[in-house]
C-alpha cells in the first residue's frame, strides 16, 4: 500500500493536531479536572497515533501510543495532572513538531527514540514523582561522529569532516600553495535563533573583512532557505591573520553561540577525510530497511477510523474535519495571475473606449455596457479570489502563549499574554512570513521589556507583567501591535550607546529626537542587552525584523515611554498582488502611489511654503507638513520654470504625514503589482511597477520609505 500520496494531508492535519494538544494542554495546566479538555486531548493523541501507524512513522506512533495510554488512565482519574506531567506532554509535543520537521524535508521520520521522554510517560504510568527530568534529544544536539575532534565544551569541529568534492580540495591546496594560512571554523547559532540564515550571512560578512571564505558547508542556497542544523562550516584563507581575531568577529555577532576554529594544513585536512570515509565504509554494510507491511498500515488506518465521539459541553478546540477545502497555494497564484491578466485587458478596453478614435467618430452603447460588464465581472472575481487567500493571523499567534508560558518559567518571570484581533485576516503570503518577526518582538518584550518581580513590587506594578498582542483592520491595511508594560526603552542610555559606537557626535546626539535614537536599536548588531541570554536582548535582531517586514511592504514603528513599557507598532498591507492607486505623472515619467497611503490631495500656493530647518514646509490646517519634491527623490530633471501653485499628494505612515509633489494627476484605477526582480533591487522607493491600459508602464512608489 503506497500511502506516499498522502503525505501533504498528513503533515497538515498533523500540525493542526499538535496546535489543538499545544492549546488544549495549556488550559488543562489552568484546570486540571476539566475531562472535556482530558477528552480533547486523549483524542488528539489518538488520532496521531493512528496517523502516524498508517504512514508508516513507527517512533511517532510509539510516542503517541504512551501519551494515549496516560491520558487514559487521567480519563479513569487514576492519575491526576501536576505541573510535572504538564512539563512533560509539552516535551512530547516538541518531540512530535521535530518528527513532523524531519519528514517534511526528507519524507522520513528520522531516527530519534526520545528514548528520555518514553521513560517519562511509563514513569507516569509507574507512579514515580521524578518525571520532569525528561530531555528531549534532538537530532542536532546529538554527539558528533568520532571522526570530528571535539573542541573545548563539547562543540565539534565539523569542518573536518565536511564532504569536500575534489575541487573544493584543489581550491583549498592551491590557496595554501600560494602562501595564504588556511583556516577552518564551525559556527553554532544559538537553539532559539528564529532568523539563522541572517545570522549566517553576518558572519559571513565578519570573516571577508580579513579573509577570503573558499568552501562553505551548506550551500548559499540552503543558507537561505535555512535547510541546514543550528551550525555550518567553511574554510577561510588570510594573509597571516590571527585565529583568535576572526573567531572574535564572528562570535561578535549576535546569536551566535559557540565558534570553534584553528589554523590547518591541507594535509591534516586530507588525513581527517580518509579516517571519516574508513569510519563510515563499516557500518553502512549492516544497514537495511525492512519494508512496513500493508497489513499493519490499513489495521493502524483502521483503528484511526474507530475514533468516534464528541466531547459533551463546550469543545475545547476547533474540529480537524471542518468546513474548508485545503487548495496549494501556487493554484491559488496561477488564479491571481490569470485575474490580473484579466485585469489588464478591462484596462487596454476602457482606455480604447475613452479615445479619440471611435469607430465612426461615435460611441457604441453597446460597447460600453459590455465594459462596465466586464468591470464589474473582474471586481467581483479579484475579491472572490482574494477571500480565497485571506486567512486569520490566528495560525501563526497560536503558537504565542505556549511561547510566554515556557519563557514565564524560563526567566522566573511572571508574565501574562493577552491577545486581541486574532480573527483579522491577511494574504496568506504575507501570513506565512510574520511569524518569526512577532516571535522576535514577544520575546524581546519577555526578557528585556518585562522587570523582574522584585523590580515591579519596588515600583508598585502588579507582579504579572502583562505582554499584549492587537490585531486589527486599518483601510487597506492590518496593524499588528506588541506591547508590555515593563520598562520601557531608556533613550539617554540608548543615546550614549550611540555615541560609543561613534555614530553620531555627542553634539548631534543633543539634538536627537525620540524617534532618532530609538531608530538606532534597528541597527545591525545595535544591542542594548547588558548581558547575552539565549533568549533576546532589546535590539538584538531587530534590523532583520523591520527588513523583514519592509520586505512584505510594511513599517514599523515604536511608541515607549521609560518606566510604563513600549510598543511595536507593524502595519503590513492586506495583500501584494492587487490594489487601488492614484496615478501621478512627474515630467514625462508615470507613477503609482497606493490609495491607501493618500489622505487628501491640495493645490498650495509657492507663497505658502516656509522653511524649517531649512526644509520645506506647508501649514495645512494647523498640521506642519514637510514637503518632498519627487522629482529631486527620483532624480528626475525638473520644470524649467517655477509653477505658481503645486500639485500635492498628502500621504501618511501611521501618525507622520507628508506632501509629495507631483506634476499632474491621471486618476485612479486598479493596479497589478508586478515584481522588478532584482532589476531596481537596490532603491527601495520603487516597491513594483504595473502595465496600465495603453500598454504604458507605471512605477509603484512606496511612501514609507520616504518618511
Amino acid at each position: 500500500m503506497d500511502v506516499s500520496q498522502y503525505l501533504e494531508i498528513f503533515i497538515d492535519e498533523t500540525a493542526e493536531h499538535i496546535q489543538s494538544l499545544s492549546d488544549n494542554i495549556m488550559a488543562l495546566e489552568n484546570e486540571p479536572e476539566d475531562h472535556d479538555v482530558i477528552n480533547e486531548i486523549f483524542r488528539a493523541a489518538h488520532s496521531l497515533k493512528g496517523m502516524a501507524g498508517t504512514m508508516g512513522f513507527k517512533r511517532m506512533q510509539h510516542l503517541t501510543h504512551d501519551m494515549e495510554n496516560v491520558f487514559q488512565e487521567v480519563r479513569n482519574d487514576k492519575i491526576k495532572v501536576t505541573g510535572d506531567i504538564i512539563d512533560v506532554l509539552f516535551q512530547c509535543l516538541d518531540a512530535i513538531e521535530g518528527y513532523l520537521n524531519i519528514i517534511k524535508e526528507t519524507s522520513q521520520e528520522g531516527d530519534n527514540d526520545n528514548e528520555g521522554i518514553i521513560a517519562a510517560l511509563n514513569g507516569i504510568l509507574n507512579g514515580e514523582e521524578a518525571v520532569a527530568e525528561a530531555k528531549q534529544e534532538s537530532p542536532q544536539e546529538e554527539p558528533a561522529s568520532s571522526g570530528a575532534a571535539q573542541a573545548e565544551g563539547g562543540f565539534a569541529k565539523k569542518y573536518l569532516t565536511l564532504k569536500l568534492s575534489d575541487k573544493d580540495k584543489e581550491t583549498i591546496k592551491t590557496a595554501e600553495e600560494s602562501g595564504k594560512v588556511i583556516f577552518g571554523f564551525t559556527v553554532y547559532v544559538q537553539k532559539d535563533c528564529l532568523l539563522k540564515a541572517a545570522r549566517a550571512f553576518l558572519v559571513f560578512k565578519a570573516v571577508e573583512e580579513f579573509a577570503d571564505i573558499i568552501v562553505y558547508e551548506p550551500s548559499v542556497q540552503d543558507i537561505e532557505d535555512e535547510k541546514f542544523d543550528m551550525d555550518f562550516s567553511f574554510f577561510a584563507a588570510a594573509d597571516g591573520e590571527e585565529i583568535d581575531h576572526l573567531i572574535e568577529h564572528s562570535k561578535a555577532v549576535s546569536e551566535i553561540e559557540e565558534v570553534v576554529g584553528e589554523q590547518i594544513k591541507y594535509e591534516q585536512l586530507i588525513e581527517a577525510q580518509q579516517k571519516k570515509t574508513t569510519q563510515e565504509q563499516a557500518p553502512a554494510a549492516e544497514k537495511a530497511v525492512p519494508a512496513a507491511p500493508a497489513a499493519s498500515a490499513a489495521s493502524a488506518k483502521t483503528e484511526s477510523a474507530k475514533t468516534g465521539g464528541a466531547a459533551k459541553g463546550k469543545p475545547a478546540n476547533k474540529p480537524v474535519a471542518n468546513r474548508t477545502v485545503r487548495v496549494d497555494i501556487e493554484k491559488l497564484d496561477a488564479l491571481m495571475n490569470q485575474v490580473s491578466e484579466l485585469i489588464i485587458a478591462k484596462n487596454s478596453l476602457v482606455s480604447i473606449s475613452t479615445s479619440d478614435t471611435a469607430v465612426d467618430g461615435t460611441q457604441s452603447q453597446t460597447f460600453r455596457d459590455q465594459i462596465e460588464y466586464l468591470e464589474r465581472i473582474t471586481t467581483s472575481l479579484h475579491e472572490s479570489v482574494m477571500k480565497a487567500r485571506m486567512v486569520p493571523i490566528e495560525s501563526v499567534v497560536a503558537k504565542f502563549p505556549r511561547m510566554i508560558r515556557d519563557l514565564s518559567r524560563k526567566l522566573d518571570k511572571k508574565m501574562e499574554l493577552y491577545m486581541t484581533g486574532e480573527d483579522t485576516e491577511l494574504d496568506r503570503t504575507v501570513v506565512d512570513q510574520i511569524g518569526d518577526p512577532l516571535q522576535h518582538l514577544l520575546r524581546n518584550s519577555a526578557d528585556h521589556g518585562l522587570e523582574s518581580t522584585e523590580v515591579r513590587k519596588e515600583r508598585g506594578k502588579p507582579e504579572v507583567g502583562s505582554i499584549n498582542l492587537k490585531a486589527y483592520q486599518e483601510g487597506n491595511n492590518v496593524v499588528i501591535e506588541v506591547g508590555d508594560d515593563g520598562n520601557g526603552i531608556d533613550t539617554e542610555t540608548v543615546k550614549q550607546k550611540a555615541i560609543e559606537r561613534g555614530l553620531v557626535t555627542p553634539e548631534q546626539a543633543e539634538n536627537l529626537t525620540q524617534k532618532e535614537i530609538i531608530d538606532f536599536l534597528f541597527m545591525p548588531s545595535f544591542s542594548m542587552a547588558k548581558k547575552i541570554t539565549d533568549v533576546s536582548g532589546r535590539g538584538v535582531g531587530l534590523d532583520v525584523v523591520k527588513s523583514n517586514i519592509e520586505a512584505l511592504g510594511g513599517d514599523v514603528e515604536v511608541k515607549s515611554k521609560l518606566g510604563e513599557g513600549s510598543k511595536f507598532i507593524v502595519r503590513l498591507p492586506l495583500t501584494l498582488a492587487i490594489i487601488q492607486a492614484l496615478l501621478v505623472q512627474i515630467r514625462d515619467e508615470l507613477f503609482a502611489i497606493a490609495l491607501a497611503s493618500i489622505i487628501t490631495i491640495e493645490d498650495i500656493g509657492i507663497s505658502d511654503i516656509k522653511y524649517v530647518q531649512a526644509e520645506e514646509v506647508i501649514n495645512l490646517r494647523g498640521n506642519v507638513i514637510p514637503l518632498i519634491r519627487l522629482n529631486q527623490v527620483l532624480d528626475i530633471e525638473a520644470p524649467e520654470e517655477e509653477p505658481e501653485s503645486l500639485t500635492v499628494v498628502i500621504v501618511s505612515k501611521g501618525e507622520k504625514q507628508a506632501g509629495l509633489v507631483v506634476d499632474k494627476l491621471l486618476g485612479q484605477q486598479e493596479i497589478v503589482i508586478k515584481s522588478l526582480g532584482k532589476f531596481i533591487s537596490n532603491s527601495k522607493i520603487i516597491s513594483g511597477a504595473t502595465i496600465l491600459g495603453d500598454g504604458e508602464i507605471a512605477l509603484i512608489l512606496d511612501v514609507n520609505t520616504l518618511m
